[in-house]
């Protein structure tokens, strides 16, 4: 007779999207350049952290939170995209 199952899991890849998506907007008032740098493993992250829950039969949670952490990398992708066009034509 076994014990009573372990809870689920937050994916702690899905909390570091959401970690470095945060980042990378603190790091575009720095350098917009930083902030980019940052957002681009804050993607990958949310990318891996989806299919990592997808896979893991329920024994992992966090799907909103990397979904959030991709909104949120996008975004400062997004961010610092428009700032170079108008820098750039403006």
């Amino acid at each position: 007779m076994s014990g009573p199952a372990a809870p689920p899991a937050v994916s702690r890849k899905a909390v570091y999207s959401l970690a470095c998506g945060a980042l990378a907007f603190a790091a575009i008032y720095l350098d917009p350049f930083a902030g980019l740098l940052v957002a681009l493993p804050c993607i990958a992250s949310g990318v891996h952290a989806r299919t990592e829950i997808a896979a893991s039969k329920g024994r992992l949670t966090g799907d909103t939170v990397a979904v959030i952490g991709l909104m949120v990398g996008g975004g400062a992708i997004v961010t610092v995209v428009l700032s170079w066009a108008l820098d750039l034509f403006g």
